[in-house]
């Protein structure tokens, strides 16, 4: 077993145990997921019943914005059970927008009753609590967070006991002699070749989390770090970690490796964070840590129906990639009551696409069918793309053109791109953390690196809550509200499949700038059956 130097000492609380097996090139690619949006819709009508139609049909589109400017005026109306049902809609739209405390302060007054409406406003106070002590324990600490709880405690409905039963125990203190769990973590990175950088990178991400946020509640972490460059090398990798008992794996970093190893942890139950982008190899066990083109995709589509767009085209590579993208925008698109009007794929090693335009486009001459285009293309390739675009007047037709965490390079802001006003969801800019890394390692992070750095949070957390409750590892990667993130958050589902914060960044002349920003915390869900329709009497999901 080969020990890796790290440019710094981890603390006596984390065991690093760096194993190094072969070498062997990867290839990698950071993609994103969402956060919410805003969306212009016509003046506030002065009719009551038209103000709540309007209200309601933002929170169904996801146009958290322009519900709270829907809700607020609805909240000194005449009639009660009308007031506290803007209220509810209002807070409910504030929380999705990551503003908990005004969503907590907008149900003041409204009392919790034994109707649907009064048992709804009770479990979102209690949610709303939780999410801001939640929040205040990962930015602040312990003492910030336990003035919440304590409102929660004197609460007659108390939701989410689980949530509530975590963040009190974060509180919990342990002596030298309490039994101490040790979360065993496989690692599977390349340390050297093509990827060499990248994978040093993530685990210098991996190891300064651990410094940290090692030692939690009395848990600690392990890592055992395996040079992993290809399919082989990890079967190889596997099998020496599943001799180690491992209990969970990070890594690898391509869809090949991952489907290499995936049914031997699976036999073994280790569940998988998996750093490959491709949804394909992700379930059954093996979550995705990375972003996921479809996260973003559904975000560029949100956007574009929060700026008033409805009738969208779609301009994507032939490839995996672009597929899944263009797949997950038009289904997004459809869910928000828009119309994709045609999608179009082309050769990513192309320099002529026009034969693709003239799909989209159609041929009634300066008639451009679509107010939106998205394209999730690669940076590098858009000023040409976007000089053929505008042959076919895509320019004066004032198309909305969106994008994925692809765009985030600066190549978009040199003149004559002509990207300018183009949107794309990206993952958060960690300042704290990439001045941190170049403290500790010199050089700059890889993109991937914080996604390590949090990842090290998670497991800290799992450990701690192993320790606490003796559940297995993958159902404690499920919890609802999922992990707090330095950027934007982590939440997976059973399927292995991570919905992350995003920003939502517009090209600007000079800079990129962001629209709206990553939220850290999973947003609360939205009740499926509870929804205000304005009518005396009438609460439910039209």
């Amino acid at each position: 077993m080969n020990t890796i130097i790290s440019p710094y000492r981890a603390p006596v609380a984390s065991l690093l145990t760096l194993v190094l097996l072969g070498s062997s090139p990867i290839a990698v690619q950071a993609q994103q997921a969402p956060a919410p949006i805003t969306r212009p819709l016509p003046a506030v009508t002065s009719s009551v019943q038209g103000g709540f139609e309007a209200a309601t049909t933002a929170l169904r589109r996801n146009q958290w914005s322009e519900a709270v400017r829907y809700f607020t005026p609805l909240v000194n109306v005449d009639t009660p059970e009308q007031r506290a049902q803007a209220r509810f809609g209002l807070a409910l739209a504030l929380s999705q927008l990551g503003e908990d405390a005004k969503a907590l302060q907008a149900l003041e007054g409204t009392l919790r009753d034994e109707t649907a409406l009064g048992r709804a406003v009770g479990k979102l106070r209690g949610n709303l609590l939780l999410q801001l002590a939640d929040r205040h324990l990962a930015e602040k600490g312990v003492l910030e967070a336990n003035p919440w709880l304590a409102q929660y405690e004197r609460l007659m409905d108390k939701p989410s006991p689980e949530r509530y039963e975590r963040i009190r125990a974060a509180s919990d203190t342990y002596t030298e002699a309490a039994p101490s769990l040790v979360l065993r973590v496989g690692v599977m990175l390349p340390m050297d070749g093509q990827l060499g950088d990248v994978g040093l990178s993530i685990l210098h991400g991996l190891q300064l989390g651990l410094q940290e946020f090692d030692g939690r509640r009395g848990a600690r972490v392990e890592l055992l770090v395996m040079n992993v460059g290809d399919a082989a090398q990890a079967a190889q990798a596997a099998k020496a970690l599943g001799e180690q008992n491992i209990d969970v794996l990070v890594g690898p970093l391509l869809a090949p490796a991952v489907t290499e190893i995936a049914e031997t942890m699976r036999a073994a139950g280790v569940p998988v964070l998996a750093l490959s982008n491709d949804r394909s190899v992700l379930g059954k066990g093996v979550y995705g840590l990375n972003y996921l083109p479809s996260e973003q995709a559904k975000l560029a589509a949100r956007r574009a129906v929060s700026a008033g767009k409805s009738r969208f085209a779609v301009l994507a590579p032939s490839s995996a990639y672009g597929s899944e993208a263009a797949e997950a925008f038009a289904l997004e698109a459809k869910r928000l009551g828009a119309t994709v009007t045609k999608t179009a794929f082309f050769d990513p090693k192309a320099t002529d696409v026009g034969a693709s335009i003239r799909d989209i486009v159609g041929t009634t001459p300066g008639v451009v069918p679509f107010d939106a285009l998205f394209v999730p293309a690669p940076a590098g390739g858009m000023a040409l793309l976007r000089a053929q675009l505008n042959y076919y007047d895509i320019d004066k037709a004032g198309v909305m053109l969106l994008g994925t965490g692809l765009w985030q390079n600066n190549t978009l802001l040199k003149p004559g791109t002509g990207m300018q006003d183009a949107v794309f969801a990206a993952p958060p800019k960690a300042f704290g953390f990439e001045q941190a890394y170049t403290s500790a390692f010199g050089g700059k992070a890889n993109a991937l690196a914080v996604v390590g750095y949090d990842t090290a949070r998670i497991l800290a957390d799992v450990a701690a809550e192993k320790q606490r409750t003796g559940q297995q590892v993958g159902q404690l990667l499920q919890r609802p509200e999922g992990f707090y993130g330095s950027g934007g958050y982590f939440a997976f589902d059973a399927n292995g499949l991570s919905s992350r914060g995003l920003d939502v960044v517009r090209v600007g002349g000079s800079q990129f700038e962001v629209v709206a920003p990553a939220l850290t915390l999973a947003p609360l869900t939205l009740p499926q059956d509870l929804q205000p329709a304005g009518n005396a009497g009438s609460w439910n999901w039209r």
